[in-house]
């Protein structure tokens, strides 16, 4: 009767063993996905030590060759809405022959602006986390994702971000500065963190991991800014309105000039090579839809 029994916990810890690494191995990024068309699917990144899914969707336009064509990731405004960007960005894959992912950073998992557009570099408390806790180190695991998915032959890709979501993309071009990232677009950032270690995160990297040897390498990154003519309100209640972010200017369009201007003048500062550029699209304010058809043509025409 013993053996029996012992045999019996033997074979529980066995099969307990096998779900465990099935279950695991569920979200590796090694795993292959079915990518057709449109679609969606949910994406987990370890090491992170508490994973939290974020949901992906994606469209691939049926005439182009999916091992070599552009890859677009995009991240979406304060209402994390990644499925309607994605359908505004299928027409323009369409016409300039991209593959787009957008990603949705759930307010489940990632419930206010430290959690997503300023990446999770600190916690709750004031904490620096370590690097894989951040929000911005689900990018890469993502893209061997879809590369090991789609046999990806090229070794980069673009980003897009519009308001919540630019600055999401402005601020992981500075905190992933070894990154494969080939071009970042930021569009109508509502505020920035400007890159000088003498400012306390999230308004400039003070306390961060990032250093003034770091910026080199940073400012090399290809970064372009973009603001419409038009994003100039402010009394636009979503726009934050600290006496930090009023520093930087009192609406989008003056913020977007102070950045790109106060970066320039470290860059200089530091004779290092400056790659990040302001451009301002006329007749236009706070709009996804038109400040998505300027950057899938500047990218992809």
């Amino acid at each position: 009767m013993k053996k029996n029994c012992f045999l019996f916990i033997i074979c529980i810890l066995f099969f307990e063993s096998c779900r465990k690494v099935i279950e695991d191995d569920s979200f590796s990024s090694q795993n292959t996905l079915t990518l057709e068309n449109t679609g969606d699917f949910n994406f987990e990144s370890y090491p992170i030590d508490i994973p939290k899914p974020i949901h992906v969707y994606y469209h691939i336009p049926n005439n182009i060759d999916k091992t070599n064509a552009p890859i677009l990731f995009v991240f979406p405004g304060m209402n994390r809405n990644a499925d309607e960007y994605r359908n505004v960005w299928i027409e323009l894959a369409n016409q300039f022959h991209f593959m787009v992912f957008s990603l949705e950073f759930s307010n489940e998992y990632f419930p206010n602006s430290n959690a997503y557009q300023e990446g999770y570099v600190f916690n709750e408390i004031g904490e620096l986390n370590q690097e894989n806790k951040w929000t911005f180190s689900y990018v890469e695991p993502l893209f061997d994702k879809v590369k090991n998915s789609l046999n990806y032959q090229n070794n980069e890709y673009d980003i897009f971000g519009h308001s919540a979501g630019a600055q999401f993309v402005h601020r992981y071009v500075v905190f992933k500065p070894l990154s494969r990232l080939n071009r970042a677009i930021a569009a109508n950032s509502g505020w920035y963190t400007i890159p000088d270690t003498s400012i306390a995160f999230p308004y400039g990297l003070k306390n961060t991991s990032i250093s003034n040897y770091n910026l080199e390498n940073i400012f090399t990154k290809k970064l372009f800014i973009h603001i419409g003519s038009n994003d100039n309100n402010s009394n636009d209640p979503s726009l934050r309105k600290t006496p930090e972010a009023n520093a930087q200017g009192l609406n989008r369009y003056e913020r977007a000039n102070y950045f790109c201007s106060k970066s320039d003048s470290i860059s200089s500062s530091n004779n290092f090579l400056f790659n990040w550029e302001l451009q301002v699209v006329n007749d236009v304010g706070h709009n996804h839809q038109q400040m998505a058809n300027y950057a899938a043509a500047f990218l992809y025409q």
